[in-house]
């Protein structure tokens, strides 16, 4: 590898050309570039549901739940199918393994067994539909809201602005939510169809029949062609009130307006509506493309949405609900500044030690790699994020020990009085392949994360990735621009002197002491380590444990449960109220803004954090803080204010979370076919969560039981009255639900028309008495009190299944505990819990995620493992010098866990992988020692006297090595927030006390298996 240095000292306007491009290019690479605020984690989760209005749970479940499961797992890429069967709907999630990134081929698959579904589901079922976009993450969402319009003109309006955002570039989807759909309602007393004898069905063919827009034909008038077309659809209401119909009364015929009342309105019960401030809104939901720089899509966005306002009639008003470029700037600047603090940390640091010059040239290399590491990301698509920011502020550190060691041997050379250019070329040919072998061990220690499957392993990946880059790119600057740096700007004196003579100070004379006083009591230095890595063990017992850390956001998340079976109109009524609460400054004075969607969770607008199913009896708000410090004292309020003012509501109030999973949720999963059993079961966990003091959002989500009235029909007096079961379930279809008749055309938009019964008569239990049900065979309305009994009973509101299991999952966390420790405080109550055969009980939750990500984490760990003691073999051409490093790893450990436990922090994912980076740095630390005493033993020098001079000659550059970086981590560990804090506390004080240990305990391990120097040469 040394011809790469001599190849930079002979072209030496080469190597300036470089420098200059690499700065050009990396300064241009760096304000294009694109930025998000969390790593791009795939979502491999596509939604089918399916329908058929009326139908109960169980039988949902068991003629349309069970056979699309079936079909869905003959697709060999699923790893799990989630699925809820409620009254009327069925609603299944489908989540492919984790190994699979491209997606398109195997939606297509699923949309296809979906559609051959249709023919095998019961006639009357809607669907099965798939939405393979679960995954798509809404950049910004906007609230188009106002004072004196209706929703049909602002509908108009955010038709508009809508077309209007599309013509932005880099958008990808603009959705738009809370948009309710007008109808033609045609509501008729049922007392009145009796009086007339006609039938629902009779009404909707009367109204089909004539609603027509069909071809007449056409005449050849002289050789010229004219299009005749009859009228005959709906022009305007009256219309509709005009048609006739034919009556079995001596009425002969009556008009339908004498029949019906006519109304042009909204949909009744509204469908999931949003609210805006406690104002009624439309929200739409502006995603980008893939690689579009976020940031500055939201200047463009902001631009265009203030354009926009300006042709807004008077009173309508677009503001933001949610704006991620905002929090996305905010999370890359905080990173970037993290990045300056470490750089001037760094630069200061390597100037103290080696002086000016020698640290400027150095130093130099600094800035160039980061730069040069920003090309190659680019190149890579790796995103520049909280994560790769992160790892730029871990990697600083590290990749100056290229530099620190290449220019220190050239120094070095230079004042023994080997000229200039043999120094540096010396340099470069000794210690390439060294420095070459260090950092691809440090490399190979992070290749676990990299190779890790699952999205933890999607969400960390760039860490690696920048590392990986980052040293490759530091080691090939140390052998290109460090040599010719140094050839043209170093500067000492030659005074031949030998380079021990360097090592008299002060500081090496207590470390030659300190030294030797250890390699003469191997013993006593033995038992202290052992002691001390059993404390470090029994200390990590007691340290809090977390999978990932809550997110620093100025959002929080509120989830309203109604009971299940809550009309809309109720939940609307509640989430309004505390909406237009939530704006109310003399209450809430942090709250910046709020949007409210009842009985759907909106738009996915952080892709951590999907939206729940939609529940005409649940909904969702986000409460946006003016600052991330405000959170915590919000919701206490909420916790105590929501329940006082709507006891009607069960509310769960969340801060934002960071990874997969919600930060100490426990999730508890009985699973089994009996659903008494499970529903016993979850009672009792359900009152163990309650008992604990402090645990808050207890609920299990098959919810509460449902009345319904099962109408028993007298099958001998129906077919007296000339009735059918048939005619029966339309009759009340059409009184309850409306049926649908035909359509009005207004323009280009086309309204249903449905026929249903008065509001005071469909909206009261008793009128289910007074239902007719008209014959076909006789002509005759029956009273349906004549023919059927009406009884009611409770049924469970929704089933949910796990890969074609039945499955209740309850859930609960705490106030201030951990998963884990909540966790151990439910042991009791799980150890106790007595299930039947065939049932089981599984955890689920942060317990569930920390555990596959780690799965994930550790699979790869051998093949790392093994590819560094191959390298270490290979580079020694040795076992016993490997095994020397290898045996200094675990005394990092003693510093990592006294570093959580002094500053209280938690050891969660990110901390295990700060473990798998103190690894790397130490192993790079024993290589460059190991290879040091090497070099001392073949000039001849004995194994004790090669052990001390060595460890002198090295003390220097990994000690600095260890302080820039551990000083490099501190803008991590005051304001990198909680993500990073138990990793960066991990590596710091891992790497102080390894580095310590490694000083003295490498060279005391290698005076131990290299005693006798000629025998041991020679076996070695």
């Amino acid at each position: 590898m040394s011809f790469i240095t001599r190849f930079a000292l002979e072209n030496s306007r080469l190597v300036l050309l470089f420098i200059l491009g690499t700065v050009v290019a990396g300064i241009l690479t760096y304000t294009h570039y694109p930025r998000k605020e969390d790593p791009t984690v795939v979502v491999r989760e596509a939604i089918v549901t399916a329908s058929y209005p009326g139908m109960s749970p169980a039988r949902v479940e068991q003629l349309i739940t069970q056979p699309i499961e079936e079909k869905i797992r003959e697709i060999p890429e699923v790893d799990e199918i989630r699925s809820d069967s409620k009254a009327g709907v069925s609603i299944i999630h489908v989540k492919l393994a984790d190994e699979y990134f491209e997606l398109a081929p195997i939606w297509q698959q699923l949309r296809n067994k979906m559609q051959e579904m249709r023919s095998k589901l019961p006639d009357g079922t809607n669907g099965p539909v798939v939405n393979d976009e679960v995954g798509l993450t809404a950049v910004a969402t906007i609230a188009l809201w106002s004072e004196g319009f209706d929703l049909a003109e602002m509908r108009n309006e955010a038709d508009w602005v809508r077309e209007q955002l599309y013509l932005l570039d880099g958008v990808k989807k603009v959705e738009l939510y809370g948009a309710q759909d007008e109808r033609v309602y045609l509501e008729v007393s049922n007392a009145k169809l009796a009086q007339y004898g006609i039938s629902p069905a009779v009404v909707v063919s009367a109204l089909k029949s004539q609603n027509i827009i069909l071809p007449g034909g056409r005449v050849d008038a002289g050789g010229r062609i004219i299009l005749i077309e009859p009228s005959g659809n709906f022009e305007n209401l009256d219309q509709i009130g005009d048609v006739l119909i034919a009556t079995n009364t001596d009425a002969g015929v009556v008009s339908i307006r004498d029949l019906v009342t006519i109304r042009r309105t909204f949909v009744d019960p509204v469908e999931k509506p949003a609210y805006f401030g406690g104002k009624p809104a439309l929200v739409l939901s502006v995603s980008i493309k893939e690689g579009v720089n976020s940031v500055s899509f939201g200047a463009d966005l902001t631009s265009k949405m203030h354009e926009l306002q300006q042709k807004l009639p008077v009173g309508m008003v677009l503001e933001y609900a949610t704006y991620q470029p905002e929090l996305v700037e905010a999370a890359v600047n905080g990173a970037v500044s993290n990045v300056y603090q470490t750089l001037g940390i760094v630069l200061f640091v390597v100037m103290i030690f080696l002086g000016v010059r020698t640290g400027l040239i150095v130093g130099s290399i600094v800035p160039m790699a980061m730069l040069f590491a920003l090309i190659i990301m680019r190149m890579l698509d790796v995103e520049l994020q909280r994560i790769s920011i992160a790892a730029m502020i871990i990697a600083l550190g590290l990749l100056v020990d290229n530099g620190i060691v290449v220019a220190e041997d050239i120094r070095s050379r230079m004042e023994k009085g080997i000229g200039r250019k043999q120094a540096c070329l010396d340099a470069g040919r000794t210690l390439a392949i060294p420095l070459l072998t260090s950092s691809l061990t440090t490399i190979f220690a992070f290749l676990p994360m990299l190779m890790a499957i699952g999205p933890a392993g999607e969400y960390t990946g760039s860490l690696s990735q920048v590392i990986i880059v980052v040293l490759l790119g530091s080691w090939f600057l140390a052998m290109f621009v460090t040599p010719s740096l140094s050839f043209y700007f170093a500067k000492v004196k030659e005074s031949g002197v030998q380079a021990e003579a360097s090592y008299d100070g002060k500081a090496y004379a207590l470390y030659r002491n300190a030294l030797q006083w250890v390699l003469s009591h191997r013993a006593v230095v033995g038992l202290v380590i052992v002691a001390a890595f059993t404390a470090s063990g029994v200390l990590f017992g007691g340290v809090v444990k977390e999978f990932f850390p809550a997110s620093d956001r100025n959002q929080v998340l509120v989830y309203l449960d109604m009971p299940a079976g809550t009309s809309v109109r109720e939940t609307e009524v509640a989430t309004k109220e505390l909406s237009a609460w939530l704006s109310d400054k003399d209450e809430n004075p942090e709250v910046a803004s709020n949007i409210a969607y009842v009985g759907d969770g909106g738009p996915r607008f952080y892709l951590s954090l999907p939206p729940m199913d939609p529940d005409p009896h649940l909904a969702f708000v986000v409460v946006n803080t003016e600052t991330p410090a405000q959170v915590p004292a919000l919701i206490e309020r909420l916790r105590q204010e929501i329940p006082a003012r709507h006891p009607e509501l069960r509310a769960r109030i969340k801060e934002m979370w960071l990874g997969s999973t919600e930060a100490g949720l426990v999730q508890l999963r009985i699973v089994g076919p009996d659903a008494d059993e499970l529903m016993r079961a979850a009672r009792g966990l359900e009152a163990a969560f309650a008992s604990i003091n402090g645990v808050i959002n207890v609920r299990q989500d098959w919810e509460n039981e449902i009345l319904k009235v099962r109408v028993n029909v007298d099958q001998a007096k129906a077919r007296n009255a000339g009735v059918t079961s048939e005619e029966i379930a339309n009759s009340l279809s059409a009184y309850l639900d409306g049926a649908a008749a035909t359509e009005f055309r207004d323009g280009d938009d086309s309204i249903p028309v449905v026929l249903r019964g008065m509001a005071s008569e469909r909206d009261q239990l008793a009128g289910l008495r007074a239902v007719t049900v008209y014959s076909a065979q006789t002509g005759a309305s029956v009273p349906l009190s004549q023919i059927a009994d009406f009884v009611p009973e409770f049924q469970v509101s929704r089933i949910k299944r796990l890969n074609q299991e039945r499955v209740v999952t309850v859930e609960g966390k705490h106030r201030t505990l951990k998963a884990g420790q909540l966790l151990e405080l439910l042991a009791p109550a799980i150890e106790s819990l007595d299930l039947k055969a065939g049932h089981r009980l599984e955890l689920g939750g942060e317990i569930e995620g920390s555990a596959e990500a780690k799965a994930a984490l550790f699979e790869n760990m051998p093949i790392a493992l093994a590819m560094i003691i191959v390298l270490m073999v290979w580079q020694f051409n040795s076992f016993r010098r490997p095994l020397i490093i290898m045996l200094t790893i675990p005394l990092s450990f003693i510093g990592a866990v006294a570093g959580l436990v002094v500053m209280n922090a938690v050891f969660g994912f990110m901390a295990i992988l700060g473990l798998f980076s103190l690894a790397g740095i130490i192993i790079n630390n024993g290589i460059v020692l190991i290879d040091r005493i090497d070099a001392e033993r073949n000039e001849s020098a004995a194994v004790g006297d090669a052990v001390v001079k060595a460890a002198l000659a090295r003390a220097r550059p990994i000690i600095m090595t260890t302080l820039t970086t551990v000083l490099g981590l501190i803008p991590l560990i005051l304001f990198g927030g909680s993500l990073w804090f138990g990793m960066a506390n991990v590596i710091a004080f891992g790497l102080l006390v390894g580095t310590v240990l490694t000083l003295f305990i490498v060279p005391l391990l290698y005076s131990v298996m290299f005693r006798d120097a000629a025998a041991e040469e020679a076996r070695a």
